[in-house]
């Protein structure tokens, strides 16, 4: 008789858990000597105010992010996952100082920003109808997203914005 054993017993086949060691990493970083912690911070903070290039700022940053939480917790995996959130926080404040020069550059104006709600606030609805008739919400806000942006392909394609 082929698997017999009960279904506790046996493996999962997949790790339910996204990432499986994240809050023990977190407290082995807050669990250092406060003296390292303070020494790190404050060399973050000196490599952010001394240099001029931006570019410079930001590899400098993530580099040093990757080498200070690998020697504190032992582990590349997740030093590289905090020097992406450092990255993904650098580039959001960079973001937000240079403000008009992004709005300049990606072509941001207050239609494409109504549009650009107008599409999640539809999409979001389309899912909790879906919800509500029994879709599953994961899949379901992927097949809302899917419809509202054929629908908005083919309005814009069929009636183009004359700017």
């Amino acid at each position: 008789m082929s698997g017999g054993g009960s279904t506790e017993e046996s493996e999962p086949l997949f790790v339910l858990e996204p990432l499986p060691n994240l809050s023990e990493t977190i407290d082995t970083i807050m669990e250092s000597n406060i003296l390292i912690l303070l020494a790190a911070a404050a060399i973050m903070v000196y490599l952010l105010v001394k240099m001029n290039d931006v570019m410079t700022k930001m590899w400098t940053s993530a580099l040093f992010t990757i080498l200070f939480v690998y020697f504190v917790a032992d582990t590349l995996f997740y030093a590289t996952l905090f020097s992406v959130v450092i990255l993904f926080i650098f580039n959001l404040i960079w973001a937000a100082s240079e403000w008009d020069q992004v709005k300049r550059a990606l072509g941001i104006d207050n239609s494409r920003i109504l549009a650009v709600t107008t599409y999640i606030v539809a999409t979001w609805i389309l899912v909790i109808l879906g919800h509500a008739i029994g879709m599953p919400t994961g899949i379901g806000i992927v097949i809302c997203a899917l419809v509202n942006a054929y629908l908005w392909w083919t309005y814009y394609s069929l009636e183009p914005a004359t700017v």
